[in-house]
């Protein structure tokens, strides 16, 4: 029997919740953890679409920190260790690799990511800018009939 696939950030906590009351069988139902699903900002989307990846897909996913690290002896951020521009989710479903750059509001894709994108795509990996759940979804739809 095909499971339907989530579409929504809704129907993605109920297939969360439902993953959550086969995991806890031995308890009653309002003892069921729910997940908190959200795309209202950036951490709760990268959530969401890593929830997704993983246990939706059946892939893997992994949130790549980019960002500096705020150092309290010096007051100061420290310069992040990764290469500049490298996606915000990196992750593989099926043998295929995604890397999974994740924009909210007003935010723009920079040069070097634009580089990283153009570095992905010429190996044969997908790369996708994501803003909201929904277009997540329709982007791999997309990629599962072929299109991209």
């Amino acid at each position: 029997m095909d499971v339907e696939l989530p579409t929504t950030i809704k129907e993605l906590k109920a297939f969360a919740h439902a993953v959550n009351k086969a995991k806890y069988s031995d308890l009653p139902e309002y003892a069921v953890p729910t997940p908190v699903m959200s795309d209202s900002n950036t951490n709760a989307l990268t959530k969401a679409v890593i929830y997704d990846m993983a246990n939706v897909r059946k892939g893997i996913a992994y949130r790549i920190n980019n960002g500096g690290v705020y150092d309290q002896k010096r007051g100061a951020y420290r310069k992040g260790v990764t290469r500049k521009g490298i996606p915000d989710i990196i992750g593989i479903i099926k043998g295929r690799f995604f890397g999974i750059e994740i924009k909210f509001g007003k935010d723009r894709q920079s040069a070097e990511q634009r580089i990283i994108q153009l570095e992905i795509e010429k190996v044969g990996g997908v790369y996708m800018i994501v803003k909201t759940y929904r277009g997540y979804v329709e982007a791999m739809n997309e990629i599962s009939r072929g299109n991209r």
